[in-house]
């Protein structure tokens, strides 16, 4: 047996005091910032809080038999969750999730994002070892300002994007061998590996390195020659290991292709420059960095920057190398400064938080520039003696209790005024309160919806958790035509790619089959759950008009496209379609301005009898979704209304025998001085006597599913005459389904947030199931690339060995 040399001992020595450094001194931030599990802190902030913590509790279902990994029904209406796992959650340090329990995923996060850390230390030594063959203490020190760079530090709230990190240095190195030893592999493989960790960032990442390996080649050529062969064979090279890397994940690329091509609204470009010049500064120099501001996050250690910089001024590098560099920086910094910029990185979309989201490239740039300055270093001889251990080390040190103290005013801002303390108490709540209903109703199909959440204005996505369909979502990878639906129905701002259930609206909860809402306020129409107990800090309603999963419809509605208008309209459009003839659920009330002036607006509203009085703000085009208003309706006050995730048909008053007079007024929101002036409020009645009788129809025709689990419905259904059935289920090539054994074909209705089947007169057995699209075509195309690429290696090998 061969015994492995002393050298690579040292390694691996070297690369376990990278990896134990770094969650070392990770640790040592939480403790200094009392931050869980060394403090009451949590470490949820931000989306990790809103929106990562509830993807990773439904992960951890899935790979404990509990969750469909194909679909889920939990998330507005229903959705192909391939998306949702290959943004969020394909990491393989994800896998962990499934040894904590559900109620210790604070814990696993922090352990994922340690350990994250450690690896982003050892693969950037790597590189730098590799590639420039420095002394170890240097390459400690620029591994470590890489891995604990301000980028870093600010995005362990998004802990998804943190794996880029550690296949950054390996896809450099695969593009530094490309061009100088025409190897491909390296690319290839971490190209793939990019791809299948998270798609996102691997676009990020493949747009740098076209970027990066110009850069490798005007260095490799300077020192060569040019040819234009020799351009033309390494850009050949080059697309072809990017393309290869592709086809290799292409059985979670193609279905997250198809399953993300759906998309959500492309918003329009705001102002050209995105900060400041004093916020672009602070963005360069330690303990500067601020939340609320558009500060991008450039400090990667002043020993590493100051090396980087160097560079350009070093005359032993060449005149083109120097020029190459100069001008990758100035494209790195203006990304994240210039919107279009910005907007191509993001995937041709205008990111919605999280500003300065490639700032890691230029810390990963100013790595390379480092290395490669203390590379020349180590060929003058003059200057041997500035890089020894005896200077570095001090150097070391000093990097690292910087790097410590900017991370530390950073997780200050962070990971503050959110307790673990509250959010355990609000995680056990919303599991006793599901866990009644649940145990209370045995049915196969409802929906349960609250308009409480872990943290104020916040749509949360608490049914992935905890295993309850609702309508709510916050996500990138949902359905967009279902949330596109019940945006225009009146539960979010429309054009937003989110939707939160923020009040019941009873006509279309009963529709969609919302039988529970858990709400502040009780809301019209619905009657209190057995469920509810006098020392339960959440209060569950019933809504006794509640439609199964499927009901009778007109052919209207196939294919149908609604009307425009506001939700009220929209509603009245959508009710008719179904039932094939004009109904008016809704009725405009008039109401009478009472005050009119710069900071507030105020109306006299009167709710006929046998009513529900409802109000809806359309809001000024030029608002945005973050311009919000005050709003009172009697003693009522909604502080952010008719903004990003507060934008929803609100109640003026249950229904009465007499009708009511109720005062309504918007005014300034809390942090602004002023509000839009074009916000249009309409007020609308719905007459319970119509939707009563509407419902009671409705019920008659109702397709109640024996089995309704994600990616899969099936049961019994008697139709009284050929008709359709339409199906709460947004549309989605995805499903297949058959009707008494025979395959049928589900076709789109509502603008595609529904669907619906062509039924036959009498019993019809209808089974429906979900594939996602493009899995087998992707695993075949991976499989094929797989082997052809180890069919080319062994020929290679052959060849070699036979010459």
């Amino acid at each position: 047996m061969t015994r492995p040399n002393n050298s690579t001992l040292k390694n691996v020595a070297f690369y376990a005091a990278c990896f134990a450094f770094s969650v070392a001194l990770f640790v040592a931030l939480a403790a200094a910032g009392h931050v869980y599990p060394f403090g009451d802190n949590s470490f949820l902030t931000n989306d990790l809080k809103f929106q990562y913590i509830d993807f990773f509790a439904w992960f951890r279902r899935v790979l404990l038999g509990e969750a469909n990994l194909r679909y889920s029904f939990s998330q507005g209406l229903g959705m192909n969750t391939w998306g949702l796992y290959s943004y969020y959650l394909a990491s393989p340090f994800n896998l962990l999730c499934a040894l904590f329990p559900a109620d210790k995923l604070t814990l696993f996060v922090f352990v994922i994002s340690a350990l994250k850390l450690g690896c982003i230390h050892i693969s950037s030594a790597w590189y730098v070892q590799k590639r420039f063959d420095l002394s170890k203490p240097s390459i400690f020190l620029l591994s470590l300002s890489f891995t604990f760079c301000s980028w870093t530090i600010s995005n362990m709230r998004n802990p998804l994007w943190i794996d880029c990190l550690i296949l950054l240095p390996i896809c450099a190195y695969g593009c530094y061998e490309l061009i100088r030893k025409q190897r491909m592999i390296c690319l290839v493989i971490a190209t793939a590996l990019n791809v299948m960790f998270c798609w996102y960032t691997a676009y990020i990442s493949i747009l740098f390195l076209c970027i990066f390996v110009l850069v490798e080649f005007v260095d490799y050529v300077a020192e060569e020659g040019f040819s234009w062969k020799l351009m033309l064979d390494r850009a050949l090279r080059f697309a072809g290991a990017i393309a290869l890397g592709l086809l290799l994940s292409a059985w979670t690329f193609l279905p997250t292709i198809l399953a993300m091509s759906k998309g959500g609204p492309v918003l329009a470009l705001g102002p050209l420059l995105k900060t400041s010049l004093k916020s672009l500064i602070r963005g360069f120099l330690p303990c500067m960095w601020v939340s609320n501001e558009s500060t991008p996050q450039f400090y990667c250690g002043i020993i590493m920057m100051l090396l980087a910089m160097s560079l350009l001024v070093n005359r032993t590098v060449s005149i083109k190398t120097r020029i190459a560099t100069l001008v990758v920086t100035i494209i790195l910094v203006a990304s994240s400064v210039l919107s279009p910029l910005e907007y191509i990185w993001c995937g041709m979309r205008v990111p919605n938080g999280f500003y300065s989201r490639t700032a890691f490239l230029l810390s990963f740039f100013a790595l390379w520039a480092a290395g490669y300055a203390l590379q020349k270093l180590n060929e003058q001889p003059t200057l041997r003696r500035a890089h020894r251990p005896a200077i570095i080390m001090p150097l070391l040190a000093l990097t690292a209790i910087e790097l410590f103290a900017n991370a530390h005013v950073m997780w200050n801002q962070l990971y503050a005024g959110y307790s673990e303390d509250a959010n355990c108490t609000y995680v056990t709540t919303a599991t006793n309160t599901i866990t009644a209903i649940q145990d209370q109703d045995s049915a196969s199909f409802y929906r349960i919806d609250r308009t409480t959440t872990r943290a104020d204005s916040a749509a949360l996505n608490e049914g992935l958790t905890l295993g309850y369909n609702q309508l709510s979502s916050y996500s990138s990878a949902n359905n967009p035509q279902a949330i596109a639906l019940l945006n225009s129905l009146g539960y979010s701002g429309v054009g937003e790619f989110s939707t939160r259930y923020a009040e019941p609206i009873l006509a279309v909860d009963a529709l969609l089959g919302v039988k529970y809402a858990i709400a502040e306020n009780a809301p019209a129409g619905y009657v209190s759950a057995k469920t509810n107990k006098a020392d339960s800090t959440s209060a569950v309603y019933e809504n006794p008009y509640a439609l199964s999963i499927g009901v009778a419809a007109s052919s209207d509605i196939q294919n149908s496209t609604l009307k425009s208008g506001n939700p009220f309209e929209k509603q009245n459009d959508l009710y008719s379609k179904i039932l094939g003839r004009e109904v008016e659920l809704y009725t405009k009330i008039e109401a009478t301005s009472t005050e009119n002036g710069d900071s507030l607006k105020q109306w006299s509203v009167t709710v006929p009898a046998s009513s529900i009085g409802y109000l809806y703000i359309n809001k000024d085009a030029t608002a945005g979704s973050y311009w919000p208003v005050a709003l009172t309706i009697d003693q009522r006050t909604i502080k952010n209304e008719a903004w990003r995730f507060d934008n929803n048909i609100r109640q003026i008053a249950d229904a009465s025998d007499t009708p009511s007079q109720h005062t309504v007024a918007i005014g300034v929101a809390e942090g602004y001085t002023d509000m839009p002036q074009d916000n249009e409020l309409v007020f609308y009645a719905l007459n319970l006597d119509v939707f009563e009788q509407i419902i009671s129809e409705l019920k008659m025709s109702e397709f109640i599913p024996t089995v309704f689990k994600d990616g899969r419905i099936e049961g019994e259904y008697t139709a009284k005459d050929d008709g359709n059935l339409l199906l709460s289920v947004p549309y989605d090539e995805g499903w297949n389904v058959t009707v008494n054994g025979t395959a049928a074909e589900l076709t789109p209705a509502a603008d595609k947030g529904l669907s619906s089947l062509n039924m036959q007169k009498g019993a019809n057995r209808i089974v429906m199931t979900y594939k996602t699209p493009g899995a087998l075509a992707g695993l075949a195309v991976s499989l094929a690339t797989a082997a052809a690429l180890v069919a080319a290696g062994l020929f290679t090998r052959h060849k070699k060995s036979r010459r």
